[in-house]
């Protein structure tokens, strides 16, 4: 019995839906537009690198900015649903990497 290829797109969005991911075009859709969610200011020193579950990890260089984003959150996450959805995101971690 031959099977017939399977696009990898389709493989990687199952997998990231049994992983509770959202859907591949709401990653690359906040990524894409980072800069219009946080700003050109805050874009230079915030980067989105990941989701996991319905959380967005986000990278900055400086703990200060970490403090930032935890009073900016839900400012973020309502820009964020506006841009994605309701209930896509609901929650923002901040890792610290020293460049």
């Amino acid at each position: 019995m031959t099977k017939e290829p399977v696009h990898l797109r389709s493989v990687l969005e199952q997998l990231l839906k049994d992983f509770g991911t959202p859907d591949i075009r709401v990653v690359t859709s906040i990524v894409d537009q980072w800069e219009e969610v946080v700003g050109i200011d805050l874009a230079a020193k915030i980067s989105a690198v990941a989701v996991s579950g319905s959380e967005l990890i986000v990278r900055v260089d400086d703990p200060a900015w970490a403090s930032q984003i935890n009073w900016l959150e839900k400012q973020l996450l309502d820009k964020i649903t506006n841009l994605v959805g309701e209930e896509k995101i609901t929650s923002i971690r901040v890792r610290t990497t020293p460049k």
